[in-house]
């Protein structure tokens, strides 16, 4: 596992090419990238994924809709079933230590599935289903060992500039890819 870190980290630093982030946030991330994967893959996350995977290898793409409909139908609602179940799991327990640990540096953290259905966000997203979303679609094409940076983005509701790194997760024991990790970072704290 620590070599597919490695590459991984590798693939990063030659993105930041584009020049997105200032040569103190990059530096930054160097330092604290590392550390941030290696406690995500030790939350048991392979395991789950393979659990989540095995549970979803069936299901069709009607099924995957009538998920995104509820979850939909879920938001604004006193009654959320399956964002509780999405947004409060022991996987989004575990990866909201994470981004504690990191001193918020990290400020979200969604999992998805092979087919890009979230299985834990710690933060409740607008959807459940990513798996046509640009950047997990590209995960699940991409070199395992790969990680995409996105654009730094103001978000304005508080004010704070962000950006996400995705990263996809492989089976250490098949290299099959399983899922991928979608981190949302404060620019600032870098």
């Amino acid at each position: 596992m620590s070599r597919l870190i490695t590459a991984a980290l590798t693939a990063v630093f030659l993105l930041f090419a584009n020049g997105a982030l200032a040569d103190s946030q990059e530096d930054r991330l160097r330092e604290v990238l590392p550390e941030i994967q290696s406690a995500i893959m030790q939350q048991g996350l392979v395991k789950t994924l393979r659990t989540y995977n095995t549970a979803r290898a069936d299901m069709t793409q009607a099924e995957i809709d009538g998920l995104e409909a509820t979850w939909k139908a879920e938001l604004g609602s006193g009654n959320q079933p399956l964002i509780t179940g999405t947004v409060r799991n022991v996987t989004a327990l575990r990866m909201r230590k994470v981004i504690r640990d990191t001193g918020r540096v990290v400020t979200a953290i969604n999992v998805v599935d092979a087919r890009g259905l979230s299985i834990a966000q710690t933060s409740t997203l607008p959807c459940v289903w990513l798996g046509t979303t640009g950047n997990v679609t590209n995960i699940a094409a991409a070199d395992p060992n790969m990680v995409l940076i996105g654009n730094v983005d103001s978000e304005g509701s508080s004010r704070l500039s962000q950006f996400e790194a995705f990263f996809p997760v492989a089976d250490p024991d098949t290299g099959e890819l399983i899922g991928a990790v979608i981190l949302v970072v404060d620019a600032e704290s870098l």
